[in-house]
């Protein structure tokens, strides 16, 4: 899995949420760190080349902070420019691809809910981009919302840790089964840099990994066999 991360941040170096999020992603094999912000800032952003860029990736995420209920202007620029019709309608140049969107914000989440304060839910607010991934043929990914960094303690930063960096690289839709099977692609990658006596520590627990999932798919087959043989 191959994976460019599109942040758009006017000031991203002075946020401690993309600062945590940056260094996770530093750790992830086939992801790739792209900040539009700095592209404009550099230069004219070289269209062709952005293009030719993304065709690279099986995912593209859209990370930003919220402005607005929506995406700061970068981003929408960045669209503008590189997602042309000739390039997403025409030549179908993002078609099979996923588009997630990792999406931060400073108030409770709660808050974006039925009955909440801001009486729309992130999903509504982003129905926008999941309109543009329809249109380029591409898999929409349900938004990864951080609420409120900030306030997080050290066990809640270590689980976002996880949950992002499975967002970014595991097989969609993340269910269990999904979430076990990358788990236990990551431990075989660390258990390979390891000592031989720490690698086989890690290995039991690989295996038990394995064992569960096997004993999961059984259980599984039981149940349908089960309704089968009722219906």
């Amino acid at each position: 899995m191959k994976t460019i991360i599109l942040v758009a941040h006017p000031d991203e170096k002075g946020s401690a949420t993309q600062a945590f999020l940056k260094t996770s992603s530093a750790a992830l094999e086939g992801a790739t760190w792209r900040n539009i912000d700095e592209q404009y800032a550099a230069h004219r952003i070289d269209v062709a080349a952005e293009q030719a860029l993304l065709r690279s990736f099986d995912r593209v995420i859209l990370q930003f902070p919220m402005y607005w209920y929506s995406s700061p202007a970068s981003l929408k620029q960045y669209m503008d420019d590189v997602f042309t019709r000739n390039y997403v309608v025409a030549n179908h140049a993002l078609k099979n691809k996923d588009l997630g969107i990792v999406l931060t914000i400073g108030d409770s989440l709660a808050e974006f809910s039925a009955g909440g304060a801001e009486h729309f839910t992130i999903s509504e607010l982003m129905r926008p981009f999941e309109a543009f991934a329809n249109k380029a043929g591409m898999t929409y990914l349900k938004p990864f919302v951080i609420a409120q960094f900030g306030y997080q303690d050290e066990n809640q930063k270590q689980r976002l840790l996880v949950d992002y960096l499975q967002y970014l690289s595991a097989k969609m839709p993340l269910s269990f089964a999904n979430r076990e099977s990358w788990l236990v692609a990551q431990l075989e990658k660390m258990a390979a840099d390891l000592p031989s006596d720490d690698q086989q520590s890690l290995n039991l627990v690989i295996e038990t990994i394995k064992n569960q999932q096997d004993q999961l798919e059984d259980l599984k087959l039981n149940v349908k066999m089960i309704r089968d043989q009722e219906e």
